[in-house]
């Protein structure tokens, strides 16, 4: 490679065009981080210019170019390796200098910054030969609006696109436009300013220009590069890597982004979402999920790219080991778009799903609050997507483990790692299976384990956990929210997914939390040893599932914690839900006082309902009989 500083005007006088691959990421540097430096560097020149002062030639930072073998006659057209973002604001930059110089009808200066932005027609063969810089794919519209307006009012703006308006090569030409005019203020003669600003351009703005020679390897300079502007997201890399490997035309590499990566260039993949406390692009989660399944894997999301490298690299070696999984895996470049497109339409009818049924697991996942089983689920997609009966029961089996966990208290920290196995267990009930793989395949996967890191808690415990361990307080109130809204569905139908999600619902205790005044326990004749025991007796109960219930409001704190004759109507009052319908009177009323007793009777009819909502492990079921329950009984009852 050559190295050289150049001012502006060499790089970008004479006829040449700078290509940035289509497959290099859109532009994305903003006001905040890029543009008001750049702008600043250039005003501390030129107003040293008008001072007439000393000037230094300033350094803008480097910019990695690859020569492309043109034939003879055609222009000298280069490949943009690095600095794209750089190039690009420079081009912007220039652009609003000349159409403000058209405004105060300055047709020298006018000529000489459109000399610097644009190739003259009659020495072009193509149409993109007429830009000095020519962007990639995404953000070709924008550019070419932008180059084209010619009109410093842009009397036509409102007429365009929304896409083109709010694109960030949009709005930087809107900022330098703005920023002119603000420094012209600050001057006397905007005849000077324009002046200054041209000598700035030509003599004192320098850029470090890396000329790449045939045998350098320009994607290993692409990846170990680090540019001063926006870091590169995995997903950037990873595309340059997939279509620097692409052999064909350049229309084929274009027919190839076109139709299975530009929408991964879209605001949506590249919108920060959160996972835990973490926030990413939305397409550095997919990617980590994608690459966790290929690779039965526990993928770091901050090592996505050398792990996609991996991938890559062994599917193309050794294929062999990749054989006989639960679909074919991609072997060229090719395979791997269209595996990637594929994939990330199965993660979007995850993340965004239609089906309600998909959508009811989801939100229950979030209220559960892990996402390492989104491996699992895209597996289950390829299978099953058009399979909805499987796909149900599997989705029914694992929310039944994972709420089931929670409910039990049980930690969660080692799921990546379970979920890896678990997928690789498939993988071997498959090969045993001759490939065919059930909803109840996975069920008994999930039953398998005695670890307290990853077992299902059968119908004992569960029953033990809910009965003698307070729950409020315990896990999370939009964790117990979750839980009684299933409850609630459940007790209408026994098909809780068919239930709309009930949404802002207050949890109540029915026993109030401060029961002392309205709700005394009868002590006499008792010693002070059994009157403590009551207490904490009754203390452990008013927080177990039994006691609590959901409304659509919070009551009055009065009645809340007045007495059950006063707080019941109100109950009802506030809530029709099925959890509700419970209290309702009756003319042989059984719920006249609200005692130890019935918040044990009433968590008993709950977990039935539970378990009818999340099912048990396979090898653990238990009948549910009343003698199973009075045995519970006595393990709290004094």
């Amino acid at each position: 490679m050559e190295a050289n500083a150049r001012n502006l005007e060499r790089i970008f006088d004479g006829t040449v065009s700078y290509q940035i691959p289509l497959f290099q990421r859109p532009y994305v540097w903003t006001e905040e981080k890029n543009w008001c430096h750049l702008w600043g560097d250039i005003v501390d020149v030129a107003d040293r210019y008008l001072s007439n002062e000393i000037c230094r030639s300033h350094f803008l930072g480097a910019v990695v170019l690859e020569r492309n073998n043109n034939v003879t006659g055609s222009i000298e057209t280069r490949q943009v390796i690095d600095g794209q973002q750089r190039f690009t604001t420079l081009q912007i930059m220039m652009i609003a200098i000349r159409d403000i110089c058209e405004k105060y009808e300055n047709t020298k200066l006018y000529d000489r910054f459109d000399g610097l932005v644009s190739n003259k027609r009659s020495k072009v063969d193509l149409d993109e030969e007429a830009y000095k810089i020519w962007p990639t794919n995404s953000d070709r519209s924008a550019f070419e609006v932008v180059h084209q307006l010619n009109k410093y009012d842009l009397e036509q703006a409102h007429q365009l696109e929304d896409k083109i308006k709010n694109s960030q090569i949009f709005k930087a030409y809107h900022y330098f436009l703005r920023v002119l005019e603000v420094w012209f203020s600050e001057h006397n003669d905007v005849e000077d300013c324009l002046d200054a600003l041209w000598q700035v351009v030509r003599e004192y703005l320098q850029i470090v220009v890396i000329d790449l020679h045939s045998q350098d390897e320009a994607q290993v300079i692409f990846e170990t590069l680090n540019a001063r502007g926006t870091q590169l997201l995995p997903a950037d890399l990873i595309k340059n890597f997939l279509f620097r490997k692409v052999i064909g035309s350049d229309k084929e590499i274009e027919r190839l982004y076109t139709e299975y990566w530009l929408a991964f260039d879209s605001e949506f993949w590249r919108e920060e979402v959160s996972q835990g406390r973490t926030k990413r692009p939305r397409i550095d989660w997919f990617l980590q999920n994608y690459l966790s399944l290929m690779l039965q894997d526990d993928i770091k999301v901050s090592h996505l790219f050398d792990s996609f490298k991996v991938y890559v690299n062994d599917t193309e070696d050794s294929y062999d080991k990749f054989n006989n999984r639960f679909f074919k895996h991609p072997k060229n470049t090719t395979e791997h778009l269209i595996a990637l497109k594929e994939f990330a339409k199965l993660y979007q009818l995850i993340t965004q799903p239609q089906d309600e049924r998909v959508a009811l697991f989801l939100y229950r996942l979030e209220a559960v609050g892990t996402a390492t089983v989104y491996p699992l689920l895209l597996l289950a997609m390829k299978l099953w997507q058009h399979q909805p009966t499987e796909l149900y029961e599997f989705l029914s089996t694992l929310e039944s483990y994972l709420v089931r966990r929670m409910v039990c208290g049980m930690t969660s920290k080692n799921y990546n790692r379970y979920f890896t196995d678990v997928i690789k267990e498939i993988y071997r009930t498959k090969k045993e299976s001759d490939g065919l793989i059930s909803s109840y395949d996975i069920h008994k996967i999930l039953s398998k384990s005695d670890s307290d890191s990853s077992r299902m808690p059968d119908d004992i415990e569960l029953k033990s956990q809910l009965l003698e361990r307070p729950i409020y307080g315990r896990i999370a109130q939009y964790k117990l929210r979750m839980v009684l809204e299933a409850i609630d569905a459940a007790a209408h139908h026994t098909k809780a997914e068919s239930m709309p999600i009930q949404k802002n619902l207050t949890i109540e205790h029915i026993l109030p939390e401060k029961w002392e005044k309205y709700w005394p326990l009868e002590n006499e004749g008792k010693s002070p040893e059994d009157i403590l025991e009551q207490e904490s007796r009754r203390n452990t109960l008013k927080n177990t599932i039994g006691n609590l219930t959901l409304i659509t409001d919070s009551l009055n704190p009065s009645i809340s914690n007045g007495s059950w004759q006063a707080k019941r109507p109100e109950i009802l009052k506030y809530s029709k839900s099925n959890l509700n319908r419970y209290f309702q009177l009756e003319a042989e009323d059984e719920l006249s006082i609200w005692n130890e007793d019935k918040i044990l009777k009433r968590a008993d009819s709950l977990i039935g309902l539970f378990i009818s909502v999340w099912c048990s492990p396979l090898a653990k079921q238990h009948e549910w009989s009343e003698d199973f329950a009075d045995d519970i009984y006595i393990a709290i009852d004094i």
